[in-house]
């Protein structure tokens, strides 16, 4: 029988608590870790090949596109995006990665790619430098933006809006009817993930920070691992991927 210890870490911020509970360690061989989806199922990948672990079952995915795997976005546990930056190509999976749909296009430059609703995904077009809509079931798209001035560092989504954040730490969105708003400017990060809109995580200087986006409050927090590859931050739940290992920790708001 395996037991494991529990242990809490305060970190104060101003009017606000924070609890690091520590939960589970496990053992890695894979390269990449790409994150966790709603239903807490992991995903990584190995020599371009994606897995999918969960608790019960674990699945994966080969493809035989012969590009690298640039990202996976699993905002969607039920169409998971894959996208292969070097041969422009777009995979989506359904639940058990089997191929819903394979996007290759050669009037759009895909540079950033998330889900929209069930048969959209947002783009960013290196080509025209806008943001736009393509529809799966049409092969179809539509530009919802003007030209965006500045690179765009980081992007995601959710079904009814698009957000970046440009290379001066910008932060933005537009709806599908083009409508852009600022939303202010964040701190300087290596990476950044987050768990509700107020509540972020960062990673600069190989350390993790909490930011409160409402506060405009930065903490570090202080934990065991010195050699971060990437880390998710979902349902309050903070996994941290080294090189041989998966730590994950509760975070805990009071």
């Amino acid at each position: 029988m395996i037991k494991y210890l529990f242990f809490f870490f305060p970190i104060f911020l101003k009017a606000q608590e924070i609890k690091l509970l520590s939960q589970d360690t496990l053992p890695s061989t894979y390269d990449v870790f790409w994150g966790k989806d709603v239903v807490g199922c992991t995903y990584f990948s190995k020599q371009n090949e994606l897995f999918k672990i969960c608790q019960d079952h674990v699945v994966n995915f080969t493809s035989n596109l012969g590009g690298k795997l640039t990202n996976v976005d699993t905002f969607n546990s039920l169409n998971v995006f894959l996208f292969y930056k070097n041969t422009n190509t777009i995979v989506v999976l359904d639940k058990q990665t089997n191929l819903i749909k394979s996007v290759t296009s050669t009037t759009i430059l895909f540079d950033f790619v998330t889900p929209a609703s069930q048969n959209d995904f947002w783009f960013y077009d290196n080509f025209t430098q806008k943001i736009g809509l393509y529809n799966l079931n049409t092969d179809s798209h539509r530009m919802i933006s003007n030209v965006i001035q500045n690179k765009i560092i980081y992007a995601h989504s959710d079904y009814n809006s698009f957000y970046w954040i440009d290379e001066n730490y910008n932060y933005y969105t537009i709806n599908k009817f083009g409508k852009i708003k600022n939303l202010g400017t964040l701190p300087v990060f290596n990476q950044i993930a987050f768990d509700t809109f107020d509540k972020w995580l960062i990673l600069k200087e190989n350390q993790i920070w909490f930011y409160d986006y409402n506060q405009k409050k930065l903490k570090v927090l202080h934990l065991e691992e010195k050699i971060i590859k990437n880390f998710c931050f979902k349902d309050g739940i903070l996994a941290i991927f080294t090189e041989n290992l998966i730590r994950n920790y509760q975070l805990k708001f009071e």
